[in-house]
């Protein structure tokens, strides 16, 4: 098998593994994105560290994630902002998206999952999930139901468990498309274009439910495996 065919296969299976595990609470995803190029290494201040597709070992998506929208340090980033634009947020996640990753050594037990999102994650969740594949505020108010000034009342207190969900799904899906397709870019463009095999809807219009999730994936899981766009 050629270096093609080797990488098509392996890309096949991560995502394989992720789809087969989406079910909420009862999943046990691989984290499959390896986001920096050497394992502990930092950036300096102002650097730009590529997102880096691969079969990372380690924490799980879900572990990765709980670990970035719970981070009290982010936190108080994000509720210190001036002026609060996704694109500013995204800067801060992706930066605690690196440092966070490979650090959980174990997976969340789905109970633990399950209490943790009906207890709900901490407001900042809201905009931290927006910025990775949201580009404006009106476009969270949509995505989440909220208004901003809600959406602003929130930080520094725990969401609802809908919202909660929605949060984790809104991430959970976009770092598979970005798996996927190789680039964390192509990933948010693919969550907003209309698609043809999810019935003309955006994957971001669908991720509003766990089943449109699991559809999401699902057709996430066809392009690995070569199928049509």
């Amino acid at each position: 098998m050629g270096n093609k065919g080797a990488w098509a296969q392996n890309r096949w299976m991560a995502v394989s593994q992720m789809v087969s595990h989406a079910i909420i609470h009862e999943q046990s995803w691989k984290v499959p994105m390896a986001v920096i190029g050497a394992v502990g290494a930092e950036a300096e201040p102002g650097q730009e560290v590529p997102w880096v597709s691969g079969g990372a070992d380690g924490a799980s998506i879900d572990a990765w994630l709980l670990a970035v929208l719970e981070d009290e340090e982010l936190r108080q980033q994000v509720r210190q902002l001036k002026k609060v634009e996704l694109a500013t947020v995204w800067q801060l996640t992706r930066s605690f998206l690196l440092l966070r990753h490979g650090t959980v050594s174990a997976p969340p037990d789905p109970l633990e999952v399950h209490h943790r999102l009906i207890a709900g994650l901490a407001g900042e969740s809201l905009l931290v999930s927006s910025s990775m594949f949201l580009d404006t505020l009106s476009e969270a108010e949509g995505f989440f139901e909220l208004s901003f000034k809600t959406i602003k009342s929130r930080l520094g207190r725990a969401l609802d468990t809908a919202a909660s969900e929605r949060a984790m799904r809104g991430a959970r899906a976009t770092l598979t498309a970005a798996e996927v397709f190789g680039d964390f870019e192509a990933a948010r463009t693919y969550m907003h274009t209309p698609n043809y095999a999810l019935g003309g809807h955006t994957p971001a219009d669908l991720i509003k439910t766990s089943e449109g999730e699991r559809i999401v994936l699902n057709e996430l899981q066809t392009q690995a495996e070569g199928g049509p766009l």
